[in-house]
């Protein structure tokens, strides 16, 4: 597959948070453009801090509001953006495929993509029925992780012929290991020669926060001079300020809500961890690795790819939480064996996950009249040319 021409594309997701899928989606549009591309995005609920920040730097951001299962089935509003806007890619991102689809066929937009980025915990019963109808409206579906396109296949039963894995891409010139930047210690005012651990994740049920809370108590056990940084927002903010209040934690867990750029932070980190129930390709993991961070994180969806089945960081079983800090205990206590994870982590992030490569398969896949139904390495190097 050879690089498109200049495209129309319209991104189409639930809103702009500060969270992976947002992130990826923001800088795929940036990236985009930078090609010669006219890139918008647009809203199914609302903006955010990411919409604010695309709108200062000249992005057309819109808010089509579609509430409602009802418009999974037939969205008036959103037709009548697309055919106004008249694009000639639509590219949904999960939460909202199936509506988004529908409505860009209605419409007659010529190509319809979408980018599944991963699961919930426990997905809804009519989930992958949903997806099954969102396909049909599909020219091409791209997983961000080869489990996340096993079970797109074996699942929801989509055509295999239309399903390929193209993982997450982050910018390894921005995020790449240096000295530490105070983002962290200085911003919290914390002691120079104190341990951090660092998690960047939205603050919802499938990041599994709140057994990293648990984890957390018994690492304070064997190294009561370590602190926890969250970086994120979301609706479980509150639980977890009452978790860390009940488990005595309030002077060691420092919840520094949603950050624009988490650059700085990954580089003031002793060890970055994550607790995740489940994963596609995790945006922020990538970013640790790129930083050159010891990662500890859950054994699941893209992650044991991610870190070479454990060469580049540690892997625990989800919801084990007296694992999850036994791993982060032992790295903490090896500052050689952290290096030593870091600079590896950091050679496989430039090596398997550039955001240029991501891009331009993206930018291939647009134009594409086939695809390469195989492994991630195949299929994107295919699609990038």
């Amino acid at each position: 597959m050879q690089p498109a021409s200049a495209m129309r594309v319209e991104m189409v997701l639930p809103t702009l948070l500060c969270a992976g899928m947002e992130m990826m989606t923001s800088r795929l549009t940036r990236a985009l453009a930078k090609r010669g591309h006219d890139v918008g995005i647009t809203c199914l609920e609302s903006g955010g801090a990411l919409a604010d920040e695309l709108r200062a730097e000249g992005y057309r951001i819109s808010i089509v509001p579609t509430p409602g299962l009802r418009t999974n089935l037939r969205a008036p509003a959103l037709e009548t953006w697309f055919g106004e806007r008249q694009p000639g890619v639509v590219h949904v991102h999960s939460g909202a495929w199936l509506k988004a689809a529908h409505a860009a066929r209605r419409a007659k937009v010529p190509r319809v993509v979408h980018t599944e980025h991963g699961l919930l915990d426990h997905e809804p019963w009519y989930s992958a029925l949903q997806k099954r109808l969102a396909a049909r409206h599909t020219d091409w579906i791209a997983a961000v992780s080869e489990p996340l396109r096993d079970y797109l296949i074996e699942t929801v039963k989509v055509n295999p012929r239309k399903v390929t894995a193209i993982p997450n891409g982050i910018d390894t010139s921005r995020f790449t290991p240096g000295p530490r930047t105070g983002a962290v210690r200085s911003a919290l005012r914390l002691p120079d020669d104190c341990l951090v651990i660092g998690t960047v994740a939205g603050l919802k049920p499938v990041k599994d926060h709140l057994l990293l809370l648990d984890a957390f108590t018994l690492v304070r056990a064997e190294l009561p001079q370590t602190h926890l940084v969250i970086v994120g927002e979301g609706p479980l903010r509150g639980a977890l300020e009452e978790r860390t209040r009940a488990l005595e934690l309030a002077d060691a867990v420092h919840l520094m809500g949603a950050v624009t750029d988490p650059a700085p932070i990954y580089r003031d980190l002793d060890l970055f961890v994550s607790s995740s129930k489940a994963e596609g390709t995790s945006m922020s993991i990538l970013e640790a690795m790129a930083s050159g961070a010891a990662v500890v994180a859950t054994s699941v969806g893209g992650t044991p790819d991610a870190l070479a089945h454990g060469a580049c960081g540690l892997l625990v079983p989800p919801a084990d939480s007296a694992a999850l800090a036994s791993a982060m205990v032992s790295l903490l206590r090896d500052p050689l064996e952290r290096n030593r994870f870091g600079a590896a982590a950091r050679e496989r992030a430039v090596e398997r996950y550039s955001e240029d490569a991501m891009v331009r398969t993206y930018e291939a896949l647009y134009s594409s009249s086939s695809i390469t139904p195989s492994r991630t390495t195949s299929a994107v190097a295919q699609c990038a040319g």
